[in-house]
């Protein structure tokens, strides 16, 4: 998982290969960001004890992220794409960088 920022959104790029995008979940609550779904085993007839080598998990996944600042949570979006979520989250108005003008006397 990547997390980062531009000046009004932050980023999650979750890598999610073999996982159907319909078991997908991506919620929020306060500053956190929690990504879970289910990625099916593509063999299921063969049993675990028949593997000599098995780096590729399957089961149910939960990932939670921190954060960094708050954000909108009615502009969030979650696109998925060739094994790839990205979820973006634009910067609550608080959050933003303000700039002051600085008044000469």
């Amino acid at each position: 998982m990547n997390l980062f920022e531009e000046k009004d959104k932050i980023y999650v790029e979750a890598l999610t290969p073999g996982i159907d995008p319909e078991s997908l979940n991506v919620d929020i609550m306060h500053n956190r960001l929690t990504l879970s779904g289910e990625k099916i085993r593509i063999t299921p007839d063969v049993k675990p004890e028949a593997f000599h080598r098995s780096e590729r998990a399957s089961g149910k996944f939960v990932r939670t992220v921190e954060l960094p600042v708050e954000v909108d949570e009615h502009g969030i979006r979650a696109e998925y794409k060739n094994g790839v979520l990205l979820v973006s989250l634009p910067k609550a108005e608080k959050a933003k960088p303000k700039q002051i003008s600085v008044k000469v006397a």
